[in-house]
């Protein structure tokens, strides 16, 4: 087990000074991605800044008609919202088709946002990854490649 710290941010200041003060520091919504990717070896964050009960989880309408989507919406209720099904139903079919409904009842328009590479290869820390360590080089143009497509 590594440790890390935790804050829980009761401002978005708070959240904001506590990532700037903790080098490595990732903030935590609903976690689908990060958690995933700690488990794995491949996130080894120093501390993590929990966002999920600040006031960012509302939909707004603008004075020119678009949208102000808030960074912790969770995914199920940025598709159900009726703003986005009339305006944008090509968004609502997306977020239900992206998960499932566990998964888009946790996970954040924010984290969608951050979310990290999909790769397999990413997360594989045996196999070299520009994009974990730059200049390591790519696992996937040696790898085996057999059903990632």
């Amino acid at each position: 087990m590594k440790p890390y710290g935790y804050v829980r941010a009761t401002s978005v200041e708070e959240a904001t000074a506590a990532y700037a003060a903790r080098p490595g520091a990732r903030y935590l919504a609903g976690g689908t991605n990060l958690v995933d990717l700690m488990k794995h070896g491949v996130e080894e964050p120093g501390t993590l800044v929990d966002v999920s009960r600040l006031p960012l989880d509302t939909v707004e309408e603008l004075p020119d008609g678009g949208l102000r989507v808030g960074a912790t919406v969770r995914n199920s209720d940025l598709a159900a919202h009726p703003l986005v099904r009339e305006r944008y139903p090509v968004l609502s079919q997306a977020l239900l088709a992206g998960a499932s409904g566990q998964l888009r009842n946790i996970a954040t328009t924010g984290g969608n946002l951050l979310q990290r590479t999909r790769c397999p290869y990413f997360q594989d820390t045996a196999m070299p990854c520009n994009k974990r360590e730059p200049g390591t080089g790519c696992g996937a143009r040696e790898g085996v490649h057999r059903d990632h497509a």
